[in-house]
């Protein structure tokens, strides 16, 4: 899970750097934010988030694992919140690319940055601390497997490929360096 993060932060600085071209009056091309939507949409939601509202959480839960509890619903807030600003995101990228649409996914782009910023610190340094402390080496393991299952089912063969293959290509146009 740790590991994905790594791509999603990746990801919020590719964004960063689309709303600072867009902030100062330069062209993004509308495939290059057709890939920032499909890959939140596809890779963070329908892939991470799955792994762990289908999964991590149930199985916390369960193990009345201390601490949990707030952190679980905590979380689970800002999946729907993210949800609204991809969604805000979405619905700009697909319309023409006047100045209103380039100023709602500026602005919706900044809250989701500042959102999964956030939401990934917590992830690392209290809700993963807290599974690999509470959560046998078994339920672990089993846990691995369910996570290799919604990647073939929810995104699909290679396509973890294609997405790293997509962020390499958005990370040499977008981010500085």
């Amino acid at each position: 899970m740790k590991e994905e993060h790594h791509a999603v932060n990746l990801m919020l600085k590719i964004m960063d750097g689309m709303c600072m071209k867009i902030e100062s009056g330069k062209e993004i091309k509308h495939e290059h934010l057709e890939n920032v939507v499909e890959f939140v949409k596809v890779f963070v939601d329908k892939c991470h988030h799955t792994k762990e509202e289908e999964y991590l959480f149930p199985i916390m839960r369960r193990a009345n694992v201390p601490g949990s509890t707030e952190i679980i619903d905590s979380l689970l807030e800002e999946h729907e919140h993210g949800r609204r600003s991809v969604d805000m995101i979405a619905g700009a990228v697909s319309v023409n690319m006047d100045s209103e649409a380039l100023s709602t996914i500026v602005k919706s782009s900044r809250d989701y940055i500042e959102l999964l910023t956030q939401h990934i610190n917590k992830e690392d340094n209290i809700l993963f601390p807290l599974a690999d402390k509470h959560l046998a080496e078994k339920v672990q393991e089993n846990l691995l497997k369910s996570f290799e299952i919604v990647e073939i089912e929810k995104i699909g063969e290679g396509k973890h490929e294609e997405f790293h293959k997509m962020l390499h290509n958005l990370k040499e146009i977008y981010v500085m360096s």
